[in-house]
């Protein structure tokens, strides 16, 4: 088959989340069955065209996330005159391939589900407490200034693009079960509709070359310090473990994010908040994925007690890690970790599940390795590209079918 991806996140240039990893993940492995995959990304500094390990990458330099999907499917359009996709792929967040489809409205169109933004809104959204909005009010009053209002939660799924989009795909993909189900209801989509395929991962060499039987007393927390990702909790459950186990480290690995306080960001909210435990607590900032390995290595216990995820890849360069993986039991990562069987689940919100999660693990040692063997196992098994490439060629023969079905979109396509 001749596969496009359009996608705004593609290594090196817009590594910026699991888009990203997965794209890269899915060019490397389609490639790998010897089907054509050309890849129309982003880019904060340069357009060009290159073949990188027998996959042709576009690459086009854009000011804003929000400017791709009109960039990239003029240029997807003019390359399909060329090469005649077979079929399209996208990720629903931005609706990056929504112009491409516009252009080109007989094109088969695959629609990967990430996390769509509305989702990402509520899941961050942070209820301000009568101490906060008295502050902005005696501010604005001081400044002769009108007070602003807080932003409220709002949302209009009828008009909202990424659900449009995602309307006109002739195949929708989730990676994680639970995420499938809440846009079934929150989007009004039919069940059916929605097929489960696993992103695939192939874990490097470095990451399964660390033990299993480390003893490095570090706790490790890797994503953006986001209040999605449970770094809130996290950080009530901080106090909580030093109180039984003194000696250990904990290390946020991440880049800063909006705090509930205004114009503050979330590592220096962190740090005032935890400031008389802060000999206990690192904070490393962005890092390259090269150097996640060394990190993991130097880590006993990983942390991920999101709010709510779909399919993070941090969970499984730490299951790949064999490391003790203590993550929120909403969303995706409940199906990563098997149920409790390769890690820990906790209930979001609740730093003392948190808590006593980690002080279990650091408990026993012995049970921390074992779910670390059975984590990396799990990887092994069920996450590999031999496996995933087969539903993903089938997913793909499924949208080209329906397509070939409904003929092109014309003018009963969904405008927006």
């Amino acid at each position: 088959m001749k596969i496009a991806l359009i996608t705004y996140e593609y290594p090196p240039d817009t590594a910026i989340g699991g888009i990203a990893t997965y794209m890269y993940q899915a060019a490397s492995m389609l490639s790998h069955r010897s089907h054509y995959v050309e890849v129309f990304a982003g880019s904060q500094h340069r357009t060009t065209t290159k073949t990188e390990s027998g996959i042709v990458i576009n690459r086009i330099k854009i000011e804003s996330h929000e400017k791709f999907p009109e960039e990239v499917g003029q240029i997807f359009a003019e390359r399909h005159r060329v090469v005649d996709f077979h079929v399209l792929e996208g990720p629903e967040f931005g609706a990056s391939a929504r112009t491409a489809v516009k252009l080109v409205p007989d094109i088969p169109l695959v629609v990967k589900l990430h996390t769509p933004s509305f989702l990402v809104r509520k899941i961050n959204y942070f209820e301000p407490s009568w101490q906060m909005k008295a502050r902005r009010y005696i501010g604005a009053l001081r400044r002769f200034q009108k007070p602003e209002p807080f932003e409220k939660l709002h949302y209009d799924y009828l008009n909202d693009l990424e659900r449009l989009h995602v309307l006109d795909a002739d195949e929708i993909v989730t990676p994680s079960i639970d995420l499938g189900e809440q846009l079934v209801r929150a989007w009004q989509l039919r069940e059916r509709e929605v097929s489960y395929i696993p992103n695939p991962y192939t874990p490097s060499k470095e990451l399964l070359k660390i033990p299993c039987d480390t003893h490095n007393n570090v706790v490790t927390f890797i994503g953006r310090l986001e209040i999605r990702k449970g770094i809130l909790e996290l950080a009530d459950a901080i106090p909580e473990i030093l109180k039984n186990h003194s000696n250990t480290k904990f290390r946020l690995v991440g880049a800063d994010h909006l705090s509930p306080q205004p114009n503050v960001g979330m590592q220096d909210y962190l740090k005032r908040k935890l400031r008389c435990y802060k000999d206990s607590i690192e904070f490393t900032g962005i890092v390259t994925p090269e150097l996640i390995p060394s990190i993991l290595a130097t880590t006993d216990i990983c942390v991920f007690p999101s709010r709510w995820e779909n399919f993070p890849n941090v969970c499984l360069e730490a299951m790949a890690a064999a490391r003790g993986v203590v993550g929120g039991n909403a969303g995706g990562m409940a199906e990563m970790l098997h149920r409790n069987n390769a890690g820990l689940l906790v209930p979001p919100y609740n730093f003392q599940k948190i808590a006593d999660a980690v002080i279990k693990l650091l408990d026993n040692p012995d049970l921390r390795m074992q779910l670390g063997q059975a984590a990396r196992q799990r990887v092994l098994s069920e996450y590999n590209c031999e496996k995933i490439v087969l539903l993903q060629e089938a997913s793909y023969i499924r949208a080209i079918e329906r397509r070939k079905l409904l003929g092109s979109r014309g003018a009963n396509r969904n405008d927006y």
